[in-house]
């Protein structure tokens, strides 16, 4: 299974939105009688020229060997690696808090009136509950919490 990735879900939606406002400016264009086709080759002309001007930036800063925050941007890259990390690490944690407290929740209302293979499972439940000193209920409230990690 896939991980579902939001940012890049939003970023599509959003240029989802943005071709569309596109079709319809050059609809509006077309019916006043604008030559869409001129502003087209010119905006093309306008990102080719921010292109080539970011890339030459982008050489002129790798090839500067007296950059002084050399140190600083390598730790900062990993950083954000570790930051991935431990959202990984707290979502696999989460969710295996989730199964460790449905294998230990309370029994369903009615546990007893059941005559499927679930009766077993619900009665395993209940000895769970029934433990002294009420722990099962303080290690279930201890499950619950999402920012535990």
């Amino acid at each position: 299974m896939e991980e579902r990735n939001e940012a890049e879900e939003a970023i599509k939606t959003i240029e989802g939105h943005l071709s569309k406002l596109r079709e319809e400016q050059f609809n509006l264009q077309m019916q006043k009688g604008v030559n869409v086709a001129a502003i087209e080759d010119h905006l093309e002309e306008q990102k080719d020229k921010l292109y080539r001007k970011a890339q030459e930036e982008f050489e002129k800063l790798i090839s500067d060997k007296t950059r002084l925050d050399q140190k600083g941007l390598i730790i900062e890259a990993y950083e954000s690696v570790l930051l991935e990390r431990r959202q990984l690490e707290k979502r696999l944690l989460n969710s295996v808090r989730f199964q460790e407290f449905e294998k230990n929740r309370p029994p369903q209302n009615k546990w007893y009136e059941l005559k499927s293979s679930e009766f077993s499972k619900e009665l395993y439940r209940n000895l769970m509950s029934l433990k002294p000193n009420d722990e099962n209920r303080v290690y279930l409230q201890t499950l619950q919490d999402k920012n535990l990690y």
